[in-house]
């Protein structure tokens, strides 16, 4: 049986590795497909995600698999995902986690545009507390807003937290295939070699997502927060520098100092007064005398 026709024989009314019946499909990522199935021996709903067949052929793979489950299943945190079972069913490597009902932070991103700075400071800030827990066992490497789940509650979950290492030998593979949006968030060390990054790659890939929360758009080389948004305080720009800094020796030390300066750019925003609302300023409206000045200058110049 082909890895394909193992993958294919997933489908909804199916049971996997005789416990997992399969209710739906949830989603696609960068690394396989997710699964609503209900455990029928602890009559529980979870979610099944299915890792790519590419990684059912390599014995490295699968060892790393199995250990990076491990490490996962070690972290105990509110903000962080709960695994349950890991196995390898007809060729095919999944994984068992708690089922979240809730919507991820790219769709909370893609349906507002942009958030505002409390909710911003917020929700990194809740990550921030559950990486805090996790980096004393292991890292993420794989930060984005596709990765972290907004519950109706306002609290998060991180998902995928240390999965993403599997993926170290196919990094060649990832960056033309299927993984190529969330290059943006990946710490240029990471990059270069993704086997050798610490704990400092995760905090890039939050100095990244507090840019885009916040504008709705990533950061260019060297531009300023304040540029997209006149209204935040100086230190927003400072924040952003430091913690996106190409040398990872530049950025916070760690997900607590992260933190602490994120809550600080927050008490200068209160402090200078009204907090400014996320995204950028709205454009002015080019009326019809600027219009024609504009291309008398550019007639000239020609």
């Amino acid at each position: 049986m082909t890895d394909e026709q193992a993958v294919q024989k997933i489908m909804v009314g199916s049971v996997v590795a005789g416990r997992y019946e399969i209710r739906g499909l949830i989603g696609k990522g960068g690394m396989g497909e997710v699964f609503l199935a209900h455990d029928l021996q602890a009559d529980r709903d979870v979610a099944l995600k299915t890792l790519h067949a590419k990684y059912s052929q390599s014995r490295h793979a699968i060892a790393r698999f199995g250990r990076e489950v491990r490490l996962a299943r070690q972290l105990n945190h509110p903000g962080i995902v709960k695994i349950f079972d890991a196995q390898k069913w007809e060729n095919t490597l999944f994984y068992t986690m708690e089922y979240i009902e809730g919507k991820s932070l790219r769709a909370w991103l893609q349906q507002r545009r942009a958030l505002d700075l409390g909710s911003t400071v917020r929700v990194l800030c809740l990550v921030a507390e559950a990486l805090e827990h996790a980096h004393r066992i292991t890292i993420h490497r794989d930060l984005s807003p596709e990765n972290i789940m907004v519950l109706r509650d306002g609290t998060i979950r991180l998902l995928d937290f240390g999965l993403a290492k599997i993926d170290d030998q196919y990094v060649g593979l990832t960056v033309v295939g299927t993984n190529l949006g969330k290059l943006r968030y990946m710490a240029p060390e990471q990059e270069r070699d993704a086997a050798a990054v610490d704990h400092r790659a995760d905090l890039f890939s939050m100095g990244v997502m507090f840019f885009e929360l916040l504008t709705g758009r990533s950061p260019l080389p060297g531009q300023k927060i304040t540029e997209v948004i006149p209204g935040l305080p100086p230190s927003a720009d400072l924040f952003v520098a430091k913690a996106i800094a190409r040398d990872p020796n530049e950025r916070y030390a760690d997900a607590r100092e992260f933190r602490e300066a994120l809550l600080a750019v927050y008490r200068d925003a209160q402090a200078a007064g009204p907090i400014p609302a996320g995204g950028p300023p709205p454009e002015k409206k080019e009326g019809a005398l600027a219009r024609l000045l504009r291309r008398l200058r550019f007639w000239k110049k020609g």
